[in-house]
């Protein structure tokens, strides 16, 4: 068997002459020490948690700290952490710990709990624990008579932790869903169908032996059932797999192919099930697997994902720390040259950052650089010196070993890296550090000779937990066993040669493996440029404390350092900090210390700036009012009794900024409300205070906000407290309730004050926030809230030089696979009287260029001037000729005052008010509306369940298809679709239409097609309405010329142009149509020209 081969070439001890024995004994003895130090700091500060969180010294448990998202599925509140590390116990030779372990796994752990978790997860860390544990322990009963005790108690838990997992087997396919309720199964979980494949296809190991060793077959035939859906799944000229699919149609979802996150452990678990079941379905599927993926994933020196439908492109730019487990699968299954040159890239990978970053770019650039203290590169450095016993693998060891020890260990236990550029640590200790990282290293430093179990009889589960190779004589196909008596003559020279990996068959002209896999080395060394660790002191540019906004040549230093400043919905701002956007790689790297230093100081602000609720208080008509407002993190604070009272009065202009307003005198000994917007808060309140007010009221200026939907919100400062008056912040609805009474009262009187201690607030907790947002970790909330006074200073400078119209939104998007940024702002810009303009601005950024195209549209329709101006209207079909306003008829001449037909809808001045049909046709008009889409996310999610089916069923077909749409500017996409919408019965049959165009020519060839098309028959059309309405206007005479004169040729032209396209006006053929058009204009211009004159004749 492969397994046993493998350790069957064991090379002579002496050749390991790079390290002494006595080196290699510390280093034993101190990877000894470092599980002891984490397992017990567990034990002692976090047990019985699942983990324990090292910073902290203490446990986290599911449900009492802050939701993490997926990440917590791993959890069950069932002692994660100390099932996972019990056969780590007896690797060690610590029976007595191991004993005392598992006596307090039986007395405490129990699963019957309503809690949801990942069928993967448990499954690799419980189940398999367990098992392995439960196999450790007969052993150690048999053979040393020890636990006399145990009666399977451990082999039980298994069973029971594993049926409550089978209900996720309960699919149309046979795939597991991915969540399981511990307590009620599928219940309210099971609409969550997409899995990733290591997820379906790596419970194989775990359920066989739990199979075999308990005699319910039903486990083994589910995980065997799952296996064979996959493989039947992959895609049949490739030989790849995708990432994620359906399990209930089988459907891939995701087709980028690769060996790591979302792939890798079901590659694993295809060549292990060979090993340890014996089973020869297994190795076929391997052997087709590892040549499709050598072919299409081996060619450079990392292995990146491809599409696995197109597997000659590739699908991502970056690959992820936990494909570093596949030198040690390649070892295993008897490839070893690959092995070394690809382990070789990552050890130059980990040498340059002290860890081997979540993720790396094609060229070795950080991509992601948390690191998780994972022992994929490990566990590959152990396998390689097991089969190669080059000394070069044990210093390998040892360079891990000293940076976990250096970087990462604390008082208790040892903390996740947050990123490897910065050093910074999390408070996380992952169950696997201490199952697996710590595992391997001990096993790499010791001797064969000194172990107190015999690892070759064993294979490691993904999770290094050991299932015997024993397994496969339970197998009902291998009933019969081999007997006592059964032996063949061996040449043990020849055996030697023909095994796989045979050192001495790839390395025939070297004396040693260890000289010949250093010739496979050596043209690697230089490959990670600058791989050497050597310190490098950065001379920093900018501090977060020294930054200032007001500093042209500061906002350039941080966009040099890759840092975006992205406005949310809610007014908030946040950072966004690309490495690849950097000037310099120096540059990139300061922008991580910048960020690292925000979040510090966002930090200290939070800890500095807790405050109760406050309230706006009043009374009208002998009722109170309380409405619940936010604090503000400078000014006056209102606590311990003090409050304010005045009578309010509403800014001119409502933003208050700086040179804005008009009312000013009137705020004297007055509480001043504001709106939200234009500059930062606390720059509001310095306008007020100077113009003598005693408080402050900020309303919202986001629609559906209200304290009891919305977290406590504080107005954050600029770190310069000179605020000498309160200043309290309501949300929306909070803010219509004020403005409604204030419109009513003419001398209203408010208090601002504390909310009073004890009494229940509106607003959502904190938990509950979270729980909304799964994926927020604590350092990006902090971000996005107290780091505000460091931020917002940003997009709100008081300098005139700066663009005065900053954006009211800034929505970045990043295409992972092309690399392109795409930036969309949008500003408002309001008129003296009232009236709004909103300015759209697309940038698109690629390798340092950047391409900017800008769009006009009207807000709001305020005068009929305006609504003569506008050029997007939406496209309806209208029967027969487009209707004449009848307000039209009522110009007079140019003098007349047009104010009457302000705030006029545009159906009201096309239907005209009294027109008996408006309300017929404007449901006509409703009936197919074109969507109103924010953004590109907007476009391809909409909300209609039928053209969300038309999107996915072409996505199915062309993954890439979004990437193309990503390509593209989003308002030539909206121009295009609104023309596809015009001439389609419904919304569903225009996004097919475009998606189809778009998979057949490519998004690009598609848009500039039909938009070249458009323009030349737009041009046509414009030139056919132009000669036409020259020849009515000067056949014209009397007033009606003079009043087509007052209009002007442009604007004339453009109405008509407009009433044109709504009786779909197509060439000159229709002369008719424009005929009765043009003649119904003139006449009833000229009639309301006669009239007017009646009117006023003596």
């Amino acid at each position: 068997m492969i397994w046993w081969v493998l350790w069957g070439l064991g090379v002579a001890p002496s050749l390991a002459h790079g390290m002494t024995n006595e080196e290699r004994l510390e280093l034993r003895y101190e990877s000894e020490d470092m599980f002891y130090h984490a397992y017990n700091a567990y034990m002692a500060k976090a047990w019985p948690a699942d983990e324990l969180m090292p910073l902290s010294c203490r446990g986290r448990f599911r449900g009492r700290e802050p939701n993490r998202g997926d990440i917590d599925d791993a959890m069950g509140n069932f002692s994660l952490t100390l099932i996972d590390s019990l056969d780590m116990l007896v690797v060690l030779g610590d029976l007595e710990e191991f004993e005392s372990a598992v006596k307090k796994v039986i007395r405490t752990v129990t699963f019957d709990s309503d809690i949801v978790v990942s069928v993967f997860e448990t499954n690799i860390r419980i189940v398999g624990g367990l098992v392995s544990a439960h196999v450790l322990a007969e052993l150690v009963q048999a053979k040393h008579g020890v636990m006399s005790w145990y009666r399977g108690e451990l082999l039980n838990m298994a069973l029971d932790c594993g049926t409550r997992l089978l209900p996720a087997f309960n699919s149309t396919t046979g795939l597991p869903y991915p969540r399981v309720n511990l307590k009620t199964g599928l219940q309210g979980v099971n609409s969550i169908q997409l899995t990733c494949t290591a997820c379906a296809g790596s419970m194989i190991l775990e359920f066989a032996a739990l199979s075999r060793l308990s005699g319910e077959k039903i486990f083994e035939e589910k995980a065997s059932k799952a296996m064979d859906v996959l493989w039947a799944a992959r895609h049949r000229q490739s030989n790849l797999v995708g990432n994620v699919l359906n399990v209930n149609t089988g459907d891939w979802v995701r087709r980028d192919s690769g060996v790591g996150a979302g792939i890798d452990s079901y590659y694993e678990y295809v060549a292990k099930a060979y090993v340890l079941l014996g089973e020869d379905k297994y190795l076929e599927r391997w052997n087709s697997h590892y040549s499709a993926v050598m072919k299409y994933l081996g060619s450079g020196p990392l292995m990146m994902d491809v599409h696995m439908h197109r597997p000659t492109t590739n699908s991502k730019h970056f690959v992820d720390a936990l494909g570093a487990f596949w030198p040690g699968l390649q070892v295993l299954m008897g490839d070893l040259k690959p092995a070394i040159e690809q382990h070789e890239v990552l050890y130059q990978i980990m040498k340059r950052h002290n860890f081997l970053p979540e993720a790396v770019t094609a060229d070795f650039q950080v991509h992601w650089g948390q690191h998780l203290l994972r022992p994929e590169f490990v566990e590959s450095t152990y396998f390689l010196y097991k089969a190669t016993q080059d000394p070069y693998y044990l210093e390998v060891g040892k360079k891990v070993l000293k940076s976990l020890q250096k970087y990462a260990r604390v008082t208790c236990g040892y903390a996740a890296v947050k990123d490897v550029r910065t050093l910074q640590h999390e408070d996380r200790m992952d169950s696997f550090v201490i199952t697996e990282t710590f595992k391997y290293l001990y096993l790499l430093f010791a001797k064969e000779e000194d172990m107190f179990l015999d690892i070759s009889q064993f294979v490691f589960t993904t999770e290094a937990h050991l299932l015997p190779l024993t397994l496969a004589r339970l197998s009902n196909s291998t009933a019969v066993p081999v007997s006592d008596d059964f032996f063949y003559d061996e040449d043990e020279d020849v055996e030697y040669d023909m095994a796989c990996p045979s050192t001495r068959y790839m390395f025939p002209g070297y004396d040693t493996p260890d000289a010949g896999a250093a010739s496979l080395r050596k043209p690697l060394e230089s490959l990670v440029d600058d791989s050497c660790p050597t310190k490098r002191i950065l001379k920093r540019k900018l501090t977060a404390s020294e930054f200032q906004s007001t500093s042209e040549d500061h906002l350039k230093l941080v966009r040099d350092m890759g840092i975006t400043i992205i406005t949310l919905p809610d007014g908030r701002v946040q950072l966004l900090h690309t490495f690849a956007n950097a000037k310099t790689p120096e540059d990139g790297e300061e922008g991580l210390m910048f960020m690292q230093e925000m979040i510090d100081l966002s930090k200290q602000q939070s800890s500095n700036s807790e405050s109760p609720p406050k309230m706006v208080t009043f009374q009208v008509d002998g009722k109170k009012h309380q409405l619940q407002a936010g604090p503000a993190q400078f000014g006056k604070e209102l606590k311990e009794g003090l409050s304010v009272t005045g009578n309010i009065v509403l800014a001119n202009h409502v933003r208050a900024c700086g040179g804005s307003l008009q009312n000013g005198e009137s705020m004297w000994g007055k509480i001043v409300v504001v709106e939200r917007g234009d500059c930062m808060f606390v720059e509001k309140a310095r306008v007020l205070q100077s113009l003598g007010a005693i408080g402050g009221i900020v309303m919202d200026n986001t629609d559906g906000t209200a304290a009891t939907s919305s977290p406590l919100f504080a107005m954050s400062g600029d770190g310069v407290d000179d605020i000498k008056i309160p200043m309290v912040f309501l949300f929306m609805e909070e803010s219509k309730t004020l403005m409604e009474i204030l419109q009513e009262v003419n001398e209203l009187k408010v208090t601002l004050e504390e909310k009073p201690e004890g009494s229940e607030t509106d607003f959502v907790s904190t938990a509950e926030a979270d729980h909304n947002e799964e994926n927020d970790d604590e350092s990006t909330e902090k971000l996005k809230s107290a780091v505000h006074a460091f931020l917002e200073k940003n997009l709100n400078s008081a300098d005139p030089q700066l663009d005065k119209n900053l954006p009211d939104a800034i929505y970045v998007q990043m295409d992972n696979q092309t690399g392109e940024i795409i930036s969309q702002k949008t500003h408002t810009i309001r008129s003296p009287d009232g009236s709004s303009r909103t300015v759209k601005t697309i940038e698109k950024i690629k390798n340092g260029e950047i391409q900017t195209e800008s769009s006009v549209g009207e807000a709001k329709i305020m005068k009929i001037e305006e609504m003569i101006n506008i050029e997007d209207v939406d496209e309806d079909t209208i029967e027969e000729s487009f209707p004449v306003p009848n307000v039209i008829g009522e110009i007079n001449n140019a003098e007349q005052d047009l104010k009457e037909f302000e705030g006029k809808v545009l159906d009201d001045l096309i239907f005209g008010s009294d027109d008996k049909n408006a309300d017929s046709k404007r449901t006509e008009k409703s009936s197919k509306s074109f969507p109103n889409f924010g953004n590109m996310i907007g476009f391809l999610k909409p909300a209609s369940e039928a053209v969300q089916k038309v999107i996915e069923e072409t996505t199915f077909e062309n993954p890439q298809i979004l990437s193309d749409f990503l390509s593209i500017d989003f308002s030539d996409l909206l121009k295009v679709f609104q023309q596809i919408f015009v001439q389609s019965d419904s919304i569903e049959e225009a996004y097919r239409t475009l998606f189809e165009g778009v998979s057949e020519l490519g998004a690009e060839k598609f848009i500039k097609t039909f938009i070249k098309n458009e323009n030349s028959e737009e041009i046509e059309k414009d030139s056919q309405v132009k000669e036409l309405v020259t020849k009515f206007v000067a056949s014209m005479s009397g007033e009606g010329k003079n009043i087509a004169e007052m209009l002007g040729s442009e604007k004339l032209n453009e109405l008509v142009g407009e009433y044109l396209k709504n009786i779909e006006f197509e060439s000159l053929e229709q002369n008719d149509k424009l005929s009765v058009t043009m003649d119904k204009i003139l006449k009833d211009l000229e009639e309301s020209a006669l009239d007017k004159r009646t009117n006023v004749s003596p």
